[in-house]
């Protein structure tokens, strides 16, 4: 009578090869969804970048606001005035005087999570003009990092993407 013995279990190569192929995988699928978390970002800053474009204007028309004076009242500047206007996330956007700008939130190497800008005057009132200003070429990548989701939003616009939109009107409606 012969007995056959049976196997168990995996062998040594096999475990390697399938350890292999997961490696491969990994070294694949990790960089592109990196790449799609940036992408998703961007379109979240570009929305909100649109709803302030379309909302200041109606806003600074239906209240009969000057854009060439000081900020409306109950706002410190008119960075503070855009971003509730827009009704922005100020997770995601920082008032800075006439302007706003967009916050790259990131983990730190300790795990903190630290706030760093993309800086440049990309979105602002000019008070000298009364001018809604847009330009994505004055998006400013942060200088340790950031510099992805930053140079990501500035690359989706194409040249000539920039925007004044006139917000004072001569001869404005008095009630």
């Amino acid at each position: 009578m012969i007995f056959m013995k049976t196997r168990s279990g995996f062998s040594m190569i096999e475990l390697v090869f399938v350890i292999v192929i997961l490696g491969v995988l990994a070294a694949v699928a990790v960089p592109r969804f990196v790449t799609t978390r940036t992408d998703a970002q961007v379109a979240m800053l570009r929305s909100d970048i649109a709803s302030v474009l379309k909302a200041i204007p109606a806003r600074i028309f239906a209240e009969n606001i000057d854009p060439t004076q000081s900020a409306p009242t109950g706002f410190s500047n008119w960075g503070e005035w855009m971003i509730d206007t827009g009704g922005l996330d100020k997770g995601r956007w920082e008032a800075n005087n006439d302007e706003i700008q967009i916050v790259a939130v990131r983990a730190g190497s300790n795990g903190a999570i630290k706030n760093e800008m993309c800086s440049g005057d990309y979105i602002k009132i000019d008070t000298t003009n009364g001018n809604l200003i847009f330009d994505p070429n004055k998006i400013l990548p942060p200088a340790s990092s950031g510099k992805l989701l930053c140079d990501g939003l500035k690359n989706s616009y194409p040249s000539g993407s920039n925007r004044i939109i006139p917000l004072a009107t001569t001869g404005a409606v008095k009630f």
